[in-house]
């Protein structure tokens, strides 16, 4: 009976650590794949634009995780930085999964930023960041379903100043928003957060 009793306390000593062995990568799974936080849903959606190249959809990137601003190329400092921050964190992304990551830059100042300057601007940061921009109506209609602020002077002289958020949004693989960071966020954190959204979807 001793012997019996002894086997099963042995077998039962191999299934939790079986058990461990099985809930432990389980459990770290759960802590690395990442979800949407209940205040971002409904935020964003999406647009078409225009670029140097044409019309471009935020659906033509299906599949890749995008970082996206809206700003103007005229920005003293908030832009330059977000942008900055954007093309490091692309660059900090794993090898295999570079190609799978891209930039929007939104200009709401299309009375200057004509497509051609703003590919021009973008590049000097990274090529796979896309200057995009359009008629005001439609820049107010995308930046309203996106909860983006941005407000023109009633009458603009040749220099003036756009005041505008400073969100970078970061949109998954199936175009949804979902985290936020800004232009003092480091590049590391917003690298770690689109691998996680890469790994998601492998």
């Amino acid at each position: 009976m001793s012997a019996l009793l002894s086997r099963l306390q042995v077998a039962g000593l191999v299934l939790i650590l079986m058990g461990g062995v099985l809930v432990g990568p389980f459990c770290l799974y759960q802590r690395l794949m990442p979800s949407v936080p209940d205040a971002l849903l409904g935020m964003g959606g999406d647009f078409t634009l225009q670029s140097a190249k044409g019309p471009v959809s935020l659906s033509d990137f299906r599949g890749k995780v995008v970082l996206l601003y809206f700003g103007y190329t005229h920005c003293p400092d908030a832009c330059p930085m977000a942008l900055g921050v954007m093309a490091r964190a692309l660059n900090m992304v794993s090898r295999p999964w570079r190609e799978r990551v891209a930039g929007l830059f939104i200009s709401v100042d299309p009375a200057r930023d004509t497509p051609k300057l703003l590919r021009d601007y973008v590049r000097f940061f990274d090529r796979r960041i896309v200057g995009l921009t359009g008629a005001p109506q439609k820049l107010r209609e995308v930046a309203h379903r996106w909860r983006a602020d941005f407000s023109l002077p009633a009458n603009p002289g040749d220099h003036y100043a756009v005041e505008h958020s400073t969100f970078i949004y970061l949109v998954n693989a199936d175009g949804q928003v979902v985290s936020l960071f800004d232009e003092r966020t480091a590049p590391e954190e917003m690298a770690m957060a689109m691998q996680r959204w890469l790994w998601r979807v492998q």
